[in-house]
């Protein structure tokens, strides 16, 4: 990513919901990485980490053999990954701001490289997939958990949750990003030299008190007053979103559904 191509940008507010969403999806992310291989002894590289969630699964994984290399565009996220890698008194992971089209990575460096909810908000993902490809090992696997938003849905139907949903898409899009590209992926992978081992795809579901209905009301609640500063979403069509999703939160018979959040495990074409 570069710039500020992460239009969630590096906040508190985002650090509590970033945590919180690698809670939710943890299970969903622990069986891609070892079914990519990720395990002990393996060195892999956590490609837009953000705070690093993802990264401190990876080190558990690895173990005290493996290598953790972490890789975000915001130096907000510095002091976050070095108080858990001091705390934790790991010696084998790193973190570096770097913009992830520009990364200087040695080749055949890593076993797997790892892309969670980043190449939904890139301009370029082909630029992206074609540096990090170049760092995997022999053998190596590269693999995108990532987007495709349809089947995103509340219960009893909303008129003005399909509003933010249609705002929310259009503000990803905006910034050059796609809230779809996990149905893009096999054209990008393959113009960046590399073919898909294997799709998992999931979904998450579940009333007000289930924890992917409290993800997105981590998300949508809050990111929506920047979708109407955008112009994307009118004023009023957020106040019905509000009252709308607030009477299901009370709701015992609602239920969210998650989009499609696909693991994409892909491999060098050979």
């Amino acid at each position: 990513m570069s710039g500020q191509s992460y239009i969630l940008g590096a906040n508190d507010h985002e650090l509590a919901r970033l945590a919180f969403q690698h809670e939710v999806w943890s299970g969903p992310t622990r069986e891609l990485l070892e079914r990519a291989g990720v395990g002990p002894g393996a060195r892999v590289l956590d490609a837009g980490a953000g705070p690093g969630h993802a990264t401190a699964l990876i080190r558990e994984l690895v173990g005290e053999r493996g290598r953790v290399v972490a890789l975000d565009e915001a130096e907000r996220w510095r002091s976050v990954h070095e108080a858990r890698i001091r705390g934790a008194g790991w010696s084998n992971v790193e973190f570096r701001v770097t913009e992830l089209e520009r990364a200087e990575l040695h080749a055949g460096t890593f076993d797997v490289v790892y892309l969670r909810w980043v190449l939904s908000f890139v301009r370029e993902p082909v630029r992206v997939l074609e540096r990090l490809a170049r760092a995997l090992a022999p053998g190596g696997r590269l693999v995108v958990h990532d987007y495709n938003h349809e089947g995103i849905s509340l219960f009893p139907e909303s008129a003005g949750f399909r509003a933010a949903i249609r705002a929310t898409r259009a503000w990803y899009a905006r910034a050059g990003g796609d809230t779809f590209v996990s149905g893009h992926l096999p054209h990008h992978l393959r113009a960046a030299g590399l073919e898909v081992v294997e799709h998992l795809p999931r979904v998450l579901c579940g009333g007000p008190d289930s924890p992917a209905f409290r993800w997105a009301g981590a998300f949508f609640p809050h990111y929506s007053q920047q979708m109407v500063d955008g112009g994307l979403l009118a004023p009023a069509e957020r106040d019905q979103f509000l009252r709308e999703w607030a009477e299901r939160e009370r709701d015992p018979d609602s239920m969210f559904f998650s989009p499609i959040v696909t693991g994409t495990i892909a491999r060098p074409r050979i």
